[in-house]
């Protein structure tokens, strides 16, 4: 194992790439779930952040650092568990069919009306929503309010 770390301390240059390149992924598969290209609860998405882990992973070969370290491992740990959850979510048959990548609506295309929640957004919205959840906030002023 000692060898391998070695032998891949030799290329830098490829080290530093892979590290560039994975946090490109990072930053470009949020970027997607921002813009609503791709669902953050699709498997697109989980091994878009698995094969960024796992890049940023191998570019702390040549420069250790133990924050990023167990930042990386912790997404690989994470992301591998949820994406194994949604393949079985969707082996048996649970899993939302809409959820993935966004398709982008021609003129002739209606959009559908997300207003009801619908569940075919994401998997979250398969479970029931917590009584008095829905109750309105009256905002807290107590601060904000003049003195009599």
């Amino acid at each position: 194992m000692t060898d391998l770390l070695e032998a891949m301390r030799a290329y830098p240059d490829l080290l530093q790439t892979c590290g560039v390149i994975g946090s490109m992924m990072y930053v470009g598969g949020f970027a997607l779930v921002q813009t609503g290209r791709i669902c953050g609860n699709g498997p697109y998405y989980s091994c878009n952040q698995l094969t960024a882990a796992t890049l940023v992973l191998t570019s702390l070969v040549g420069a250790f650092n133990l924050g990023a370290f167990l930042i990386q491992v912790g997404f690989l740990i994470f992301g591998s568990i949820g994406l194994v959850r949604r393949l079985r979510m969707r082996r048996q048959g649970r899993y939302p069919s809409g959820t993935g990548v966004i398709r982008i609506l021609t003129d002739e295309q209606t959009a559908p009306d997300f207003r009801d929640a619908s569940p075919e957004t994401c998997d979250w919205e398969m479970n029931p929503r917590v009584p008095g959840y829905d109750r309105p906030v009256r905002p807290y002023l107590g601060a904000a309010a003049p003195a009599p």
